[in-house]
């Protein structure tokens, strides 16, 4: 059995006379794909055949080495399928329009981040700071966490594969399944409201948007300002 609490784990400078950050061209299609602090067994969130998929759709796909460290999954696997490796999390974060991850992206990270950025992981609504939640409102960060994710029985998707799926191989796989189409929205949709639109299950995963917190057992336990999403992306008044 899997629990969601057990997996998760607790700059680019550029020098001549002085340092100053180098900031690479963001492209529109494209996503990042940041390995987590402590690898988590053989568990991958996204195969090379997933992967092939999103290159497949023209989408610029982007890798920090070691992504995929303890799998069955090598670094040049993904190579192969058209990965290009970033390993600079400021880097990576200039360059890739989505970064997707599955342990939450770090208050350090969240610092690194560009202005309405995409970031897609997985969340605690109960563990989550004000802090932390007050960085990703000031730059506008479009924050998703892909564990709030239910099924038409309202159980938790990400939940259901990481416990009932038998053999490792075959969680990848309904990992990387689920995930695959969302990341492929995501990134393909320059804005989130169109990607809303042709997956509707994001709008469940959706916690910080537009400087507003979206999921509201968040905003109430820390008292900050909430929006329904639907109001962001639609608002006719």
């Amino acid at each position: 059995m899997h629990n969601l609490d057990l997996l998760y784990g607790d700059v680019g400078l550029a020098t001549q006379e002085q340092q100053v950050l180098v900031e690479a061209p963001v492209r529109e299609l494209s996503v990042g794909f940041v390995k987590d602090e402590e690898p988590i067994g053989d568990f991958v969130i996204m195969t090379p055949a997933a992967v092939q998929s999103l290159v497949d759709d023209d989408i610029h796909v982007y890798m920090q080495h070691g992504f995929s460290a303890g799998s069955a999954y090598s670094d040049a696997d993904y190579a192969d399928v058209g990965v290009e490796f970033v390993d600079d999390f400021y880097l990576l974060a200039s360059t890739a329009r989505v970064l997707v991850k599955f342990q939450p992206f770090t208050q350090e990270q969240v610092t690194l981040l560009r202005e309405e950025q995409v970031i897609f992981s997985t969340q605690d609504a109960v563990y989550v700071n004000r802090d932390y939640l007050e960085a990703l409102n000031a730059k506008h960060i479009a924050a998703l966490a892909m564990n709030f994710i239910e099924d038409k029985k309202g159980a938790r998707m990400t939940d259901r594969i990481l416990t009932e799926t038998l053999s490792m191989t075959a969680m990848n796989i309904a990992f990387s399944n689920f995930l695959l189409p969302l990341v492929t929205e995501l990134s393909t949709n320059t804005r989130l409201r169109f990607a809303l639109q042709k997956r509707p299950v994001l709008m469940e995963s959706v916690y910080c948007y537009a400087g507003y917190v979206c999921h509201k057992e968040m905003a109430d336990l820390l008292e900050l300002p909430y929006r329904d999403i639907v109001s962001l992306c639609w608002d006719l008044n």
